[in-house]
Parts: structure tokens; C-alpha cells; sequence
């Protein structure tokens, strides 16, 4: 992780996330403003939010499939490492429950009246349940009857969001009760009195599964060796995507970068979110410059996680071989990220058209296509060349 770090926390991601805190928080604040406490409907979106937040952070046990034959006959030594991959998991989970909490604290107090100083008591509650959630995560990993598994996970589900619930409602003392309860509960039943044995293949694949995730979050940066992207055929779209490239010499490059991105669901499903996630954003937002940064900071956002796409064929050796100057493939990926950056910056203006009135409707969508062009023909090529050295 700290060998890809220095590539992720590179210095425009850093300063777009910079841009983003500072817009959501300064949003948030004005947002508390306008409440009069209490806020009953406080409770209802805290305790939604909170409970989707303990959903971050999975069960780490860092088996891999040679541990089915070698470690196979130490399994009941193995509970104790399981004990400590339990501890270890929990770093990751705390950290982002303080960060979240913290976050969600203004709020709690226009909601509930209650001072700051109550952070601690709320942080509390968040850690013995997600402990709880990871106890029935660690459970998943044995030979367990899959009636009795999901009866657990309801059983989690709905007293985790009740103290939630009565926790931001004048009951905060009964709620850290009945959350140092549930994971007492959880770890008597679901750990001392564990009779079952270990389910070493599905252990495997979800470790696997857990780095893979990290993996296709680092490779929006850099290449990883470790990951192995999963490739749908999506023959649908070959009638579209012959009428738009004609098969030509001119078009090899673009071609390969076309069919890559509709091919990849790494590429492809990260264009959709942040245009998803870029929009609800936007409709939400009722002031013109505050569209016009936050539409210009996603455009910027979708444009360099796909610049990772030049790259993609470096490895093949058939490519390495086509007759063809290589400067057709840095106008390739301008190409394809242009159509890509217009098409966002559509959406984002017509967003922006339907929240704003007058000549403001304007602003965003000349502002996204200038931040487009911009993008393609100055920055691409200064990155490309960063890359390349």
C-alpha cells in the first residue's frame, strides 16, 4: 500500500479532493443553517447514513490458495490467527467511523440539541457495532448453515439500526448498552461457541476478492500487476461502434481504445459513476458557481481516472509491431477522451440549465466545454509526456 500510495495521492488528486472537502463542507454548513433545532427528519437521515457507513472495511485474513494445502493440517491453531486478523481488521473500519462521525456531529447536535463533547459516547456505539458486523463477517468464513447465516445478519441489521435510531432520539445511554450487548452477543455465540470448520475455499476467494477491490481502486492511477480486469463482450454495441469508426490504418489506435473502454467495466463503470454521482451533485445545487466548480472538478476527475487507458496495450507485441507512428496513439486517447469529456459536459450543463433560470443557465456549459478543451489540448499532452519519461 505505501509503495502505491505515492502514486494515488498524487498531487491533482490531492488538490481536486482538496476542492471537493472544501465545496461539501462549505455546502453542509449552509445547508445546517437553514435547520431549527430540533430537526426531527435528523434522526431518520443520521441514522441511514451511520448505518451505511458500517459497511466499510471488510474481514482481512490475507490467505492465499497454496494455504489450503500447507496450512490445512494447523486449523484449529489457525483460530488464533483469525483472532488476531480480527483485531487488525478493525484499524481500517475505526478510523473511518471517527472521520464519519465527526463529520456527522454538526448535524447531530441542530438534531438533538446535544454538545460535542457526545461525539465520543456516538463513536463509541459505532465501534462495538461494526465490531459486531465483522464478528458475522469472520462467521461467513466457516462451514455454517446458510438459514442460521442469514438469521445472524438480519438479526444484526435490524438491532444495529434500531440503536441507531433511539440512540439519536433522546436515548443515547440505552443505545451504547445495547451496543456493548449485541457484540458481546455476537462474539459468545458466533466465536466461543463456533463448533464448525473452517471453509478454506471460500476464505481464498474472499481475500482474493478483497485485494482485487483495492487493486482496481490503485489501478485508476497506476498499473498493477497483481489485478486481472474482467472483460464483457457487449456485442450490442458493435452496430454502433461500426457506424462511428471507420477500419482503417487512421483509426487503429482509436479502435483498440474504443473497444477497451466499452470492453473493460473498469473504465466504462467508472465513467458512469462519476457522471452519476457528478449529476445527483449538481441537481442538488442551486447556486451557479458552485455548479460551475463542482461540474469543472468532475469533468477534470473522469478525464484523468481514463487517461490510464493509453497505457492498456503497451505489453502487446502485435501492437509493438504495426507499421504505424506513434503519435497516432496520443491522438487516439485525445480522440476518445474528447467525445467522452463533451458528453459530460452535456449532461452536467443540461443539469445545470434545469436547476438554474435566465442567462445563468448558460455559465456552466460554456464553462465545462472550455475546461473540455483545455483538458485535451494542454493538459493530456504535458501528462502524456510526464508519463512517457
Amino acid at each position: 500500500m505505501m509503495k502505491y500510495l505515492r502514486y494515488v495521492l498524487n498531487d491533482h488528486f490531492v488538490l481536486v479532493c482538496l476542492f471537493l472537502s472544501g465545496g461539501v463542507g462549505f455546502y453542509y454548513s449552509n445547508w445546517l443553517k437553514t435547520l431549527i433545532s430540533p430537526f426531527q427528519m435528523g434522526g431518520i437521515i443520521l441514522s441511514i447514513f451511520w448505518f451505511i457507513c458500517l459497511f466499510f472495511g471488510k474481514f482481512a485474513t490475507f490467505t492465499q490458495a497454496a494455504d489450503i494445502v500447507f496450512l490445512l493440517p494447523k486449523e484449529k491453531e489457525l483460530h488464533g490467527y483469525l483472532q488476531q486478523a480480527f483485531r487488525h481488521s478493525l484499524i481500517f473500519p475505526f478510523l473511518f467511523l471517527g472521520l464519519a462521525c465527526g463529520f456527522s456531529m454538526p448535524l447531530v447536535v441542530v438534531t438533538t440539541g446535544q454538545s460535542f463533547s457526545y461525539y465520543f459516547v456516538y463513536l463509541l456505539i459505532l465501534w462495538c457495532l461494526k465490531g459486531s458486523q465483522l464478528q458475522v463477517k469472520r462467521t461467513e468464513l466457516f462451514r455454517i448453515e446458510k438459514k442460521e447465516l442469514m438469521l445472524w445478519k438480519f438479526f444484526w441489521g435490524i438491532s444495529t439500526f434500531l440503536l441507531l435510531f433511539i440512540s439519536v432520539y433522546g436515548w443515547i445511554w440505552v443505545s451504547l448498552l445495547g451496543a456493548f450487548v449485541q457484540i458481546e452477543i455476537f462474539y459468545f455465540f458466533l466465536w466461543k461457541k463456533m463448533a464448525h470448520r473452517l471453509d478454506w475455499g471460500k476464505m481464498v476467494r474472499t481475500e482474493a476478492q478483497r485485494l482485487h477491490q483495492i487493486y482496481q481502486f490503485i489501478n485508476l492511477f497506476t498499473d498493477v500487476p497483481e489485478i486481472v480486469s474482467k472483460v464483457k463482450r457487449r456485442s450490442y454495441l458493435d452496430p454502433l461502434l461500426q457506424k462511428i469508426i471507420k477500419k482503417n490504418s487512421e483509426n487503429v489506435y482509436f479502435y483498440l481504445y474504443v473497444r477497451r473502454f466499452v470492453r473493460s467495466s473498469d473504465f466504462s463503470g467508472l465513467f458512469l459513476r462519476l457522471l452519476l454521482i457528478g449529476g445527483i451533485l449538481l441537481a442538488g445545487m442551486k447556486d451557479v458557481y458552485f455548479i460551475t466548480t463542482v461540474g469543472a472538478l468532475f469533468i477534470y476527475l473522469i478525464g484523468f481516472q481514463l487517461l490510464p487507458l493509453y497505457n492498456q496495450f503497451r505489453y502487446m507485441i502485435l501492437v509493438q509491431l504495426y507499421p504505424i507512428n506513434n503519435e497516432q496513439k496520443k491522438q487516439a486517447i485525445q480522440k476518445l477522451l474528447f467525445w467522452l469529456l463533451i458528453i459530460s459536459a452535456v449532461i452536467f450543463g443540461l443539469i445545470g440549465g434545469v436547476v438554474l433560470s435566465g442567462l445563468e443557465r448558460l455559465i456552466p456549459l460554456v464553462s465545462y466545454l472550455l475546461i473540455v478543451n483545455l483538458f485535451i489540448k494542454v493538459y493530456i499532452p504535458n501528462r502524456l509526456k510526464k508519463m512517457l519519461d
